[in-house]
C-alpha cells in the first residue's frame, strides 16, 4: 500500500479540527459578534448562550485535531480515533442543537449563520470518521498494513 493512501485519515481529521475551529471563529457568527448581549438585573452585560454554543463548538473541533495528531504518534490507535472522530462529529451537531442550543429566534444571526454551518462541519466529520472506520476495519479483516505513518 502506497504512503499516500495510508496518510489521508490524520491529515484529513488535522484540517477538518483545525478548519471547524477557524471557520467558526471567522466564518459562522454568533450574536455576540453583532453585538447582541443579554443585560443582567445589576446592569451588565454577558454573552448570549450561542457564544458559549460556538466555544463548545470550537473544543470539539480541537479535539479533532488533536485526535488527528495522535493517528500519527499512534498508528495502531488509528481505527480507534477514527471512531472517536466520528463520535466528535456527532457532538458538533448536537451542541448547537440540544446541548448548548442557540435562541428559539429564527432571525438571529446565530441560527442563520452558526448553527446550519455546525451542522455542515460536523456531519463531514462525523462521515469521515466512519469511512476512517470503515477502511480501517477492511485493512484489518483483508490483513493489510494499518500504519498510519
Amino acid at each position: 500500500m502506497s504512503k499516500l493512501t495510508r496518510d489521508w485519515r490524520p491529515l484529513l481529521f488535522i484540517v477538518l479540527g483545525a478548519g471547524a475551529v477557524l471557520v467558526s471563529h471567522f466564518f459562522l457568527h454568533t450574536c455576540t459578534d453583532h453585538g447582541h448581549f443579554m443585560e443582567t438585573a445589576a446592569g451588565t452585560l454577558v454573552p448570549m448562550r450561542c457564544h458559549w454554543s460556538e466555544r463548545a463548538f470550537q473544543g470539539v473541533g480541537a479535539l479533532v485535531a488533536f485526535a488527528g495528531l495522535a493517528m500519527y504518534v499512534f498508528p495502531d490507535a488509528a481505527r480507534g480515533l477514527s471512531f472517536a472522530v466520528a463520535g466528535a462529529g456527532l457532538l458538533m451537531i448536537l451542541i448547537p442543537m440540544w446541548l448548548v442550543p442557540t435562541c428559539d429566534m429564527p432571525g438571529m444571526v446565530c441560527n442563520l449563520s452558526f448553527k446550519p454551518g455546525a451542522y455542515l462541519t460536523g456531519g463531514i466529520t462525523a462521515l469521515s470518521g466512519l469511512v476512517g472506520t470503515l477502511r480501517l476495519r477492511r485493512l484489518d479483516v483483508m490483513g493489510g498494513e494499518r500504519s498510519a505513518v
